[in-house]
């Protein structure tokens, strides 16, 4: 299976765009029709990572189709520990951490550069 044909797989299976699938990520939609039509034929360990952590399809599977397609469920100590905190904090303190969550958007739009040209390995 190739790169383009496991993106279509994460798609279709997700019932999403490469639009949407896209924005999620925070590369263009052009980038990710190039990934899918073969026209892209490898991906930064970044973005797999990021398609680990977003979608829940394994990183090594993403950028090679070996192994396991399902990401390994895993929560960091640092992510139970701010979990617990969340969920005992009143709602308009989720609200402004929501919004600066959403804020980190544009800073992700920095990394747009390193993950849509990997450097050859």
């Amino acid at each position: 299976m190739t790169l383009g044909e496991r993106i279509k797989t994460i798609l279709s299976e997700r019932n999403i765009k490469q639009v949407e699938f896209a924005e999620t990520l925070g590369v263009s939609a052009n980038y990710i029709n190039l990934l899918a039509n073969g026209k892209k034929l490898n991906i930064s360990d970044t973005l797999a990572k990021l398609i680990e952590e977003t979608y829940g399809y394994s990183s090594q599977w993403v950028i090679t189709g070996a192994g396991k397609k399902e990401a390994s469920p895993s929560f960091s100590a640092a992510k139970v520990e701010f979990l617990k905190k969340v969920q005992k904090m009143p709602d308009d303190e989720i609200t402004a951490l929501l919004a600066f969550a959403n804020s980190l958007e544009s800073v992700k739009r920095t990394f747009i550069s390193e993950i849509e040209n990997p450097s050859e390995k």
